[in-house]
């Protein structure tokens, strides 16, 4: 009976075969796995702002204002008015996870979610206004509206910051909404207005 045992090894076209399925398993798999990483940097983005936006309606009730707009757009301790002397947040900086890698402030810090606002009652300034203005998506906002006191502004998945001057696509240094439905990677910031 011993002769009489086929060889049970594969061959050649079996291998081949196996190797094929799992090219093409791992040629939706792979797409779909880096999908799932932009949505939840997406999540992880609109929960920051969520915890900041609380913040900074607490420290309105407060003071009777919202935070000024500090400094230059990449200033890494924005928000730390709102971490002392009173802790309406646990941390002043908010690194921005669609923030381009290497990309550092000349500090070397990270670079943190922009905050634009109106500034303070007694120092005024147009910020708001002037991004609302240029905006391709006024429709959403609303030209030149006046009801916005702040936004939060994230870089978005196409790592491109529309809201600051520098921006390499177009429109520059306005506030051009990001829109998952226009596919995942699709350009603009993600933002949050408020109140």
């Amino acid at each position: 009976m011993a002769g009489s045992r086929r060889n049970q090894a594969f061959t050649l076209i079996e291998l081949l075969i196996v190797v094929a399925i799992i090219g093409i398993l791992a040629a939706i798999a792979v797409p779909n796995f880096l999908n799932a990483q932009v949505r939840a940097k997406v999540a992880r983005v609109q929960a920051d702002f969520k915890a900041i936006s609380s913040g900074l309606e607490m420290y309105k009730m407060d003071n009777g204002r919202y935070i000024s707009r500090y400094n230059n757009i990449s200033w890494p301790w924005r928000f730390k008015p709102l971490t002392t002397p009173v802790s309406y947040l646990t941390q002043g900086q908010w690194p921005d996870p669609f923030a381009p890698k290497g990309y550092v402030t000349p500090d070397g810090d990270p670079i943190n979610y922009i905050y634009e606002s109106n500034g303070w009652p007694e120092a005024l300034v147009n910020y708001m206004i002037k991004k609302c203005d240029g905006s391709p998506h006024e429709f959403l906002h609303g030209k030149g509206v006046s009801i916005y006191q702040w936004a939060l502004v994230s870089a978005g998945p196409d790592v491109d910051l529309n809201a600051d001057s520098g921006a390499r696509g177009r429109p520059q240094d306005v506030f051009f909404l990001y829109d998952a439905s226009n596919g995942t990677n699709s350009a603009g910031d993600i933002i949050r207005f408020g109140p």
